[in-house]
């Protein structure tokens, strides 16, 4: 299979970084500006909002600012659900909103904040029609020049944790100091032994005919970019929480999960009845979104160079 042998040539591995490190070069850039606004915004609380898989950057923006604690609320909430049931109802926020190009959704958002005077931090992938360029410019968006939706929630993931490594740098003893760390070091640097690390277990999902994403609420927007990443490939994959897969099925399930979750990873092992293939991430959960965008990234490049 093309994409199991890409992913094992060390040529194409060493292609792909240099991609990702131009990548995080420019969501370096970017992540100074989004620090700037979460620095200055106003209210009490952070709306982190998204349409498509811009769930993945806002998804590791809300757990981030819950962990540490930052000064503002956090809320997650789709740029439509949003509209409808919050904004209108909520004069104490600001919002940071991604997209991987939904852009009707995605403006409808903007509209309803600006009538609402809601300070907005709005990033997208740069659209192909003249006229949504015009609205992007119009509103102020963010553009960054990605189509592929997998590329661009590589690059914001990578802008949101910069920023948020940033500004909590100083806070719970060493661990804010940790990622920073890890966010000045880079990611491009650890890509060729990451996708080393997993790729026996991509291979063993791609012989199946069906499969089964799933995971923690934690991990669920990475683990939904992965399920999108393997189906964009060709397999016939999907994903579905923890509870709401049955107690006995025939379809295999891919289970990403965190050493820190030993006792999740347990109880589903002990209650369903499949066969499991495990992804074990053995990282700061908080960096768990990056590496699994990084394999998503993988995945998706390799099934098309």
């Amino acid at each position: 299979m093309q994409l199991l042998q890409k992913l094992r040539d060390s040529s194409n591995l060493g292609l792909l970084t240099q991609e990702i490190s131009q990548v995080e070069s420019e969501a370096r850039n970017l992540s100074r500006k989004l620090l700037d606004f979460l620095v200055q915004s106003r209210g009490t609380t952070i709306l982190y909002s998204y349409t498509g898989l811009g769930y993945v950057p806002a998804s590791l923006m809300y757990w981030f600012s819950l962990t540490f604690q930052s000064g503002k609320y956090p809320v997650l909430a789709e740029a439509e659900e949003a509209s409808i049931y919050l904004a209108p109802y909520r004069d104490d926020f600001s919002l940071v909103i991604f997209s991987t190009g939904e852009y009707s959704k995605l403006i409808t958002a903007i509209q309803v904040a600006r009538m609402l005077e809601i300070e907005y931090f709005a990033i997208a992938p740069e659209p192909p029609a003249e006229n949504l360029k015009q609205l992007a410019r119009h509103y102020d968006v963010i553009t960054i020049p990605y189509q592929d939706q997998v590329k661009t929630v590589l690059f914001t993931v990578i802008t949101a944790f910069l920023a948020l490594s940033e500004l909590h740098k100083g806070a719970l003893s060493s661990r804010g100091q940790r990622l920073f760390s890890h966010g000045a070091e880079g990611f491009a640097c650890v890509f060729q032994s990451l996708v080393e690390k997993y790729v026996s277990t991509i291979e063993s999902a791609t012989r199946c005919s069906s499969l089964i994403v799933t995971s923690s609420r934690f991990l669920e927007a990475p683990a939904i970019l992965l399920s999108y990443a393997l189906r964009s490939s060709g397999l016939n994959v999907h994903y579905s929480p923890l509870e709401g897969i049955p107690s006995s099925t025939e379809t295999p399930i891919l289970g990403v999960f965190l050493t820190t979750e030993e006792r999740i990873r347990r109880e589903f092992k002990t209650t369903k009845k499949a066969s499991l293939l495990e992804l074990l991430l053995n990282v700061d959960p908080l960096e768990a979104p990056v590496y699994v965008s990084l394999l998503a990234y993988a995945i998706i490049r390799s099934s098309v160079l």
